[in-house]
């Protein structure tokens, strides 16, 4: 079906580089685009959202003159939907909790042309939004049926106001906060970072949840967003804080496919490559600081001075300004364009202008998720390998391979329908560390996959009649087994048998 098979083709502009021609990108051939596009929703109509956040200021807690005149942009721009991670008002300025929902409740009222066209306003909370906790420490006095995580909900949780009420299929707790939304051919999640209900700066994301939602993805485009960024700019106060788990949450995105992560917290416009050090830069994310939707600009130069782990944070265009992300849908291809308000000065009525573009193309890609590093097999016994398909429903049937020499030579398990799962009934008998499993297209050994990290099979060395499933230990497993039995019987011609 694919005449060959491409990396995913990524495109970085700026206006100036656009006129001059100099655009980085890999060519692929049409035959190859002909051949995915009715897998990947090519024949879908071209869609749109708008990016943006952070519009905080002194009026009502709100920079209203930007806010209506990015109103006006959305209304222009015939978008689907607006995703707005946070910090839609001020909070420190709000006396208590009664005056933060008054500006919350001011914020929807500008907002309303957009809500009352049927466009849809994902909001996920910023720092602002718990500022009555942001720097309280401890949180005793705090009042816990009285505060700003409960104003958010009377407004965007309510069924009084279903405009503006926020999707519930969050984790506990999170509802109205966290969620995620299947729209056309995407997943959209918007995601909160301080502890939903707990109502605390804990700058971390629920991982088990995103983690369940981006394994039952099935759509080839994948677009998170959250208030903070993931890898520091200028605040020190983000996910940066908890570096293990920002990788987690990282990895997470990149193996669903993820090309972007959406954020604000800083008040500028900031697109970097986040290069997780494989080679391969048409696999990396991009994280987009968007906070220029009024809140006061920010100035700010790298380097990116936070614990990047393994990743090496690279610039790709920052302004200082006010300003919003167009995301432009067709098919596999993703462009997104950031618009800058012509000048900062508010006297001035805002026009705003395309002044950095980036454009990327998914492709099929299998991911090995079981064995995928570090796991011990025992020889001879059941073991149910796993992986996933992304952008691509149609890769039918798969090989399935393994090595015990780490990739050095391999050995056919199967041919398969793709289904995702394979039990491997009979783990070859050997005592090697060095095992690897490969999944792969059969129409296109291109599309394939192998474990992350090697993994072990060994032959037990001594015959445990306590070990009921075979697995070479007695633990609770065997336990488990032992006890669903306890008194049953299985002599036909025994009457206490029933």
């Amino acid at each position: 079906m694919f005449a060959f098979c491409s990396e995913t083709i990524a495109t970085r502009s700026t206006v100036a580089s656009k006129i001059n021609g100099g655009i980085r990108a890999t060519c692929v051939c049409i035959a190859f685009l002909l051949a995915v596009s009715p897998a990947i929703g090519l024949a879908q109509e071209p869609w749109r959202f708008i990016v943006t956040c952070d519009s905080r200021g002194r009026d009502d807690g709100i920079e209203k003159t930007v806010l209506r005149e990015l109103v006006t942009e959305i209304l222009s721009r015939d978008v689907d939907f607006v995703l707005f991670p946070g910090d839609l008002v001020s909070g420190h300025s709000a006396s208590g909790p009664a005056e933060f929902e008054y500006q919350l409740r001011v914020w929807v009222e500008i907002m309303e042309p957009v809500y009352g066209n049927d466009i849809a306003v994902y909001l996920s909370r910023g720092n602002h939004e718990i500022a009555d906790v942001w720097s309280a420490y401890p949180l005793s006095y705090i009042d816990p049926n009285d505060n700003f995580t409960k104003r958010w909900l009377d407004v965007f949780g309510s069924d009084l106001y279903p405009e503006q009420k926020l999707p519930d299929n969050g984790p506990a707790g999170e509802k109205f906060m966290t969620y995620s939304v299947m729209h056309k051919n995407s997943l959209i999640v918007s995601l909160d970072q301080y502890a939903g209900l707990g109502h605390e700066a804990v700058h971390k994301v629920n991982q088990r949840w995103l983690d369940a939602q981006l394994a039952a993805n099935a759509e080839p485009h994948v677009f998170v967003a959250g208030h903070e960024p993931a890898f520091r700019a200028l605040h020190y106060d983000c996910l940066d804080n908890r570096p293990s788990d920002r990788d987690a949450f990282w990895a997470g995105i990149r193996n669903a496919g993820g090309r972007t992560y959406f954020c604000g917290h800083d008040h500028f416009y900031d697109h970097a490559r986040i290069d997780d050090g494989d080679g391969e830069a048409d696999n990396d994310i991009h994280q987009y600081i968007i906070g220029g939707a009024g809140a006061p600009p920010y100035h700010w130069l790298p380097p990116y001075l936070g614990d990047n782990s393994y990743y090496t944070v690279e610039q790709w265009h920052h302004a200082e300004g006010y300003g919003y992300t167009l995301v432009e849908i067709d098919g596999p291809d993703v462009t997104l364009t950031w618009m800058e308000r012509r000048t900062m000065d508010l006297e001035v009525p805002g026009i705003y202008e395309p002044r950095d573009m980036w454009s990327y193309t998914v492709v099929p890609e299998l991911i090995v998720l079981s064995p995928n590093g570090n796991e011990s097999l025992a020889a001879a016994s059941p073991h149910t390998i796993r992986w996933k398909t992304l952008n691509d429903p149609d890769v039918n049937d798969v090989t399935i391979d393994y090595s015990s020499d780490n990739g050095q030579s391999w050995q056919q398990v199967a041919q398969r329908p793709n289904t995702g799962l394979y039990e491997w009934n009979s783990v070859p008998a050997m005592d090697s560390t060095q095992c690897l499993v490969r999944i792969a297209d059969v129409r296109d050994a291109g599309i394939s996959d192998v474990s992350d990290e090697t993994f072990t099979i060994f032959e037990c060395q001594k015959q445990l009649a306590a070990d009921l499933n075979g697995d070479c230990y007695v633990d609770f497993l065997d336990f488990a087994i032992f006890a669903g039995d306890w008194l049953k019987c299985g002599n036909p011609f025994d009457a206490s048998c029933d």
